[in-house]
């Protein structure tokens, strides 16, 4: 599968200049889905899970962060975890202008998390959405020192770059994918002060504001995730009033769309994409 042949330029709703991935349906249209990537990482690593959901009729759309990819500015930096919701609806808009229809959302990790946020705050459209190691809480917590300093930086030096700390070798058991995650230039392991308190803020409306999700939402989590916690994931969903469908991946790491054994999580993500757009039919 390929996936993602280029690279176009998006304006966001204040200006910003944000790099633009496509992806056009095989065959009829049935749907659009936009696509919200990880923390450090960019859309091209998901050239192969655009062109999956192309082969059943879906239109994919996909930015690179702010902070991230080949969108500019300084990198792993945020002024408002409040951007990364506005940038989905402003891509809501041409998304729905290109492919009118049932509208998907699918973030992994960083862009779970902002999906879930978006879900809670602005899901107009959107007939479902599917989360894969949603950032909602660390798997290790970083010390009180740390976490007090980049506080205090967030309002003195809100863009001063500094080290996460985190292992590539932790992201995927295949460690294919980990050599070429370690050499692509278009992904960075770092975190502003700003970006770090602007994300602990939206985990925590998160969780607070839970029952405001009313779409289906699909939950795919890893077994061995040294990233993010998957048991406070798994008591996120099952807290969920909604229609909830929770998968669990024993023996994968964080990127279960990336593990050699993705066709699983595939499998799965297939009957549940069509019962939704199915709905979406119904309740036309």
């Amino acid at each position: 599968m390929a996936g993602f042949a280029d690279l176009d330029d998006f304006t966001a709703g204040d200006g910003a200049r944000l790099a633009l991935r496509r992806e056009a349906p095989k065959g009829p249209r049935r749907a659009a889905l936009i696509l919200v990537h990880g923390w450090g990482e960019h859309t091209g690593r998901y050239a192969h899970v655009a062109a999956w959901l192309a082969e059943r009729g879906l239109a994919v759309f996909a930015l690179d962060q702010r902070g991230a990819g080949h969108t500019p500015g300084p990198r792993g930096h945020v002024t408002r975890f409040a951007q990364y919701l506005a940038d989905i609806v402003a891509l809501r808009k041409l998304a729905q202008a290109e492919a009118p229809g049932p509208l998907l959302l699918l973030g992994h990790s960083h862009g779970g998390l902002i999906v879930l946020r978006y879900l809670e705050t602005a899901p107009e459209g959107v007939a479902g959405a599917i989360v894969t190691s949603p950032w909602l809480a660390l798997a290790m917590q970083p010390p009180r020192w740390k976490t007090g300093l980049a506080g205090l930086l967030a309002d003195l030096t809100p863009s001063l770059q500094i080290p996460t700390g985190m292992s590539l070798d932790d992201i995927c058991t295949d460690r294919g994918v980990v050599a070429r995650a370690k050499a692509d230039p278009w992904c960075h392991q770092v975190m502003t002060p700003r970006a770090f308190r602007e994300i602990r803020e939206a985990t925590r409306l998160a969780l607070a504001e839970r029952d405001r999700i009313a779409v289906p939402l699909f939950v795919g989590l890893p077994g061995e995730d040294r990233i993010i916690s998957t048991p406070a994931s798994q008591a996120f969903a099952a807290s969920l009033r909604g229609d909830v469908t929770l998968r669990l991946y024993p023996g994968m790491f964080h990127e279960i769309l990336n593990e050699r054994e993705q066709g699983r999580v595939f499998a799965d993500m297939a009957p549940w994409i069509d019962g939704v757009l199915r709905s979406a039919a119904g309740a036309a």
